[in-house]
């Protein structure tokens, strides 16, 4: 009788990005494969209109208002959408959004792709954007049980990541390269419509939410008095409030970091904008590894640690940003490879591998940042309020950063990038302290010290 061979070995990609066997259930697989061609035609879009408008105006200033295009409809539809996707089915409202979404597409075809045609489309894009996400979410509890949800957020930010690097690293400046934006958008029509195809057979999810009926200004009514009311309570929170408090400006600061990456390249790195989406590459790599190491270092050191921990390196790389010319010339004059005289990198490759490795610190902080703090408020905050104050979280980023983004792209054009991100660093670390000394002072009768 023959020996019964051992199994290859191999590397199991799904385990290792957090799932096991979820992608054999129909249900999710296509909800994951909904997200998956939807979050690569919304990046391969946000790209390629920054690219344009970069290339149309070079532009701090207008950089600015393409990304304020995408804080308002954030700022002003968060309250609206959560109401419409707990009254309505998530399963429709998705086919629904996707379907517009080829709308969108098609429209920028036609039209002549001015400035201020690509920031009207903006605003449509985000629009959809506030509908797409909340529907997302609270679709996933209807398709997975309930032990299997941690899981299932993990694969989905694994989702989230693959759709930004085939959207933004491979699509978007394939595509401009080569044959110009039309077919881009054309393709990316297709992504929304196979979108809205897959999600349409996913079963359970065409029947409404289970809810009250009411109109829509009663709703929208009751959705402000509870808006104002979790946020009573999460003030009574220390450890719910800081985390809350550390995303919000973190996220803010980041939207502020786009805002002025175009002048970066051209100034600082000498970069073209298509390009720099791969000098930002190792950013994903390190989103990955903070997914992957976020739980034991959570377990380790305290959920309310490493929220700190990822604040504290965000603003650490946004100084790090600030200083690239200073350390892009040092790496070079170290001569790190000792193979060359004066040495393999000039100051202008020093600037640019420096500037890979920040980028993988910056995913690293936020992936710390974004997942301990939610789980913070998941811990703290009771569950019938978290959905409220995830939204008002939102909300609060988007309108936190409006008047900065305003004002970062004209600073970035008078002063240069440099004083910009170092004020940015300089501010956010200042408020936070200032909003936990205050914290400490206000009575917290659920909340202990931040740990």
């Amino acid at each position: 009788m023959a020996e019964a061979q051992a199994p290859s070995p191999r590397i199991d990609l799904w385990a290792l990005a957090g799932g096991k066997a979820l992608l054999q259930e129909q249900g999710f697989r296509r909800l994951w494969l909904t997200r998956l061609l939807a979050q690569t035609g919304q990046n391969v879009l946000v790209y390629s209109l920054l690219v344009i408008v970069v290339g149309k105006t070079g532009s701090g200033i207008h950089t600015g208002l393409f990304v304020l295009a995408f804080v308002i409809p954030s700022a002003t539809l968060g309250p609206l959408s959560g109401v419409l996707v707990d009254r309505v089915s998530r399963g429709w409202m998705l086919v629904l959004m996707n379907g517009l979404r080829v709308i969108l597409c098609l429209g920028l075809v036609a039209s002549d792709q001015s400035v201020w045609a690509i920031y009207g489309f903006a605003l449509l894009l985000a629009a959809s954007m506030q509908f797409v996400g909340p529907a997302e979410s609270a679709a996933l509890p209807q398709v997975v049980a309930k032990d299997e949800l941690t899981e299932a957020n993990s694969l989905f930010n694994v989702g989230s990541l693959v759709g930004q690097a085939i959207g933004m690293a491979v699509l978007a400046p394939l595509f401009l390269k080569t044959v110009g934006p039309d077919p881009l958008f054309l393709l990316t029509a297709g992504l929304f419509g196979a979108a809205s195809i897959v999600i349409a057979t996913v079963p359970g999810l065409s029947a409404p939410a289970p809810a009250k009926r009411r109109s829509l200004s009663d709703a929208t009514a009751g959705v402000r008095a509870q808006f104002a009311r979790a946020w009573v309570v999460l003030r009574k929170d220390g450890q719910a409030y800081m985390a809350v408090i550390m995303h919000v400006v973190g996220s803010a600061s980041l939207l502020v970091g786009v805002t002025v990456l175009p002048r970066f390249a051209d100034k600082v790195l000498n970069v073209s904008a298509e390009n720099l989406i791969f000098v930002f590459s190792p950013a994903a790599i390190g989103l990955f590894v903070g997914l992957r190491s976020v739980g034991w270092l959570a377990r380790a050191i305290g959920k309310g640690r490493t929220t700190a921990l990822g604040f504290a390196l965000l603003v650490f790389s946004l100084l790090c940003f600030g200083l690239v010319s200073n350390l892009g010339g040092f790496l070079a004059d170290r001569n790190p490879l000792a193979l060359f005289d004066p040495g393999p990198l000039d100051d202008r490759g020093g600037r640019i591998l420096v500037t890979m490795g920040i980028a993988a610190v910056a995913g690293l902080a936020y992936s710390f940042l974004g997942v301990a703090s939610r789980s913070v408020v998941n811990e703290r905050i009771p569950v019938e309020m978290q959905g409220r104050v995830f939204a008002a979280q939102t909300v609060l980023s988007n309108l936190a950063s409006i008047i900065p983004l305003l004002l970062a792209g004209a600073l970035a054009d008078w002063f240069g990038v440099r004083p910009v991100l170092i004020t940015v660093a300089v501010v956010m670390s200042l408020f936070v302290l200032w909003t936990a000394l205050r914290a400490r002072v206000a009575p917290s009768p659920v909340g202990g010290a931040y740990g």
